[in-house]
């Protein structure tokens, strides 16, 4: 990688000296390991860094040096206040905070609700579709549409909080409905962003590529979607190039009645964003009981995760160990509700495993539903659950910081 743009010739040797006299590789190397605000700054050094720190391959250097990091940073909305679907009376603050923050006595949280430019609503957006390498997908909509109950008119942003970096509103497509049935994920093979659209109680998938900025059918998803209402976020994982969720097959209820389900119902279904085609697999050979409340899907130390009521006493978390191989699946933990601090009513109990500390013995879930929301850190020694107050947390993404543009 060359530290200078290929029209600018290197200095005189005999010029006075300066960090530009370091070897090229070790410049690149220790600019790889800053945070993206103090590589900002740098830009103003010379022409040489502004070029380094903007080339495309220093910039997925960074990104893999940064998700190397061992402090997991997360990034919080309120969700409830976009339930009016009125655009002027959403008040959504985007709030970032690291786990090993929340591990502080008193947790530490940075309060930004002074700072206009961290308000969706000065981004004409109230949703947050999904986080990737950086990167927000932002959603926007205005009047409603009673056949569908979408919105007469919608669009997406891209938003880099990082660099400060927006796109321009790209317009969605008639019939999309309420935000919460879209995905946001990354394929590798293609290097190129899309969001993924499940259109409820049918089969029909749509995605969108972030670069062509067009909507297209892709193949239909092998079991029939159900509606997410403004309650319940569609539970959906971006694994290797590819977005998970659960599905129960044959299922026409809009709400989770377990008495309706047989176990033999419960599926994941796998979309490759490379290949936008479809597979399936089953959950745990042990998941033999239909829950009280429906099952989630996640991601634990780059795995996928199922977790899942056991006779409203215990919450259980499985790990699939190798991504789309069924024997690889193996129980995590199983916690009591108790050791959780979690009383009656389960009827909408969401429990959602975000981050595993090894080292600190220390699981951090989010609870999310209409009795609380808010995390809980878990510790796996001590059996002791504390809770935490966050501001907006009702929504929360997974997030690093970085260099990546929407174009």
């Amino acid at each position: 990688m060359s530290l200078n743009p290929p029209s600018q010739p290197r200095r005189h040797p005999n010029a006075s000296p300066s960090l530009v006299f370091l070897p090229d590789e070790l410049i690149v190397e220790v600019l790889s390991f800053l945070p993206v605000q103090s590589l900002i700054r740098l830009k103003c050094v010379s022409k040489s860094w502004k070029y380094l720190i903007s080339e495309p391959s220093f910039v997925k250097l960074h990104l893999k040096r940064t998700k190397q990091d061992a402090v997991r940073k997360f990034v919080s909305y309120n969700m409830w206040s976009i339930v009016s679907r009125n655009m002027s009376s959403t008040n959504c603050m985007v709030v970032t905070f690291t786990v090993f923050r929340l591990l502080e006595n008193p947790p530490i949280i940075i309060n930004l609700s002074k700072y206009p430019y961290y308000r969706l609503k000065e981004k004409d957006c109230f949703h947050i579709v999904g986080s990737c390498n950086g990167l927000l997908c932002l959603f926007g909509g205005t009047g409603n549409r009673e056949d569908t109950g979408g919105y007469r008119e919608n669009w997406l942003r891209f938003w880099n909080p990082a660099t400060r970096t927006i796109s321009e509103k790209l317009d969605g497509d008639d019939g999309l409905g309420f935000p919460f049935n879209f995905t946001f994920g990354y394929d590798n093979s293609t290097e190129t962003y899309k969001v993924v659209y499940f259109t409820p109680k049918t089969t029909n998938v749509r995605v969108f590529s972030l670069g062509n900025n067009v909507w297209r059918d892709i193949q239909n998803s092998p079991v029939v979607h159900h509606h997410h209402h403004q309650y319940r976020k569609m539970s959906v994982v971006h694994l290797s190039s590819s977005v998970n969720w659960l599905a129960i097959h044959n299922y026409i209820r809009d709400d989770y009645y377990c008495k309706d389900i047989a176990i033999e119902q419960f599926m994941i279904i796998s979309l490759d964003l490379g290949t936008e085609t479809h597979a399936k697999f089953r959950p745990p050979h042990s998941f033999v009981e239909v829950p009280f409340v429906i099952p989630n899907l996640s991601m634990l130390k780059d795995c996928l995760c199922f977790s899942h009521d056991f006779k409203q006493t215990h919450f259980i978390i499985w790990q699939m160990k190798q991504f789309g191989v069924q024997e690889s699946w193996t129980r995590l933990f199983k916690i009591s509700y108790q050791n959780l601090q979690i009383d009656h009513p389960f009827n909408y109990l969401c429990l959602l495993p975000l981050c595993l500390l090894e080292k600190k013995d220390t699981l951090l879930l989010m609870r999310n539903d209409f009795v609380e929301r808010r995390p809980i850190l878990y510790n796996l020694r001590d059996k002791r659950a504390k809770k935490i107050n966050i501001p907006w947390s009702a929504n929360v993404h997974d997030y690093v910081e970085s260099l990546i543009s929407y174009v």
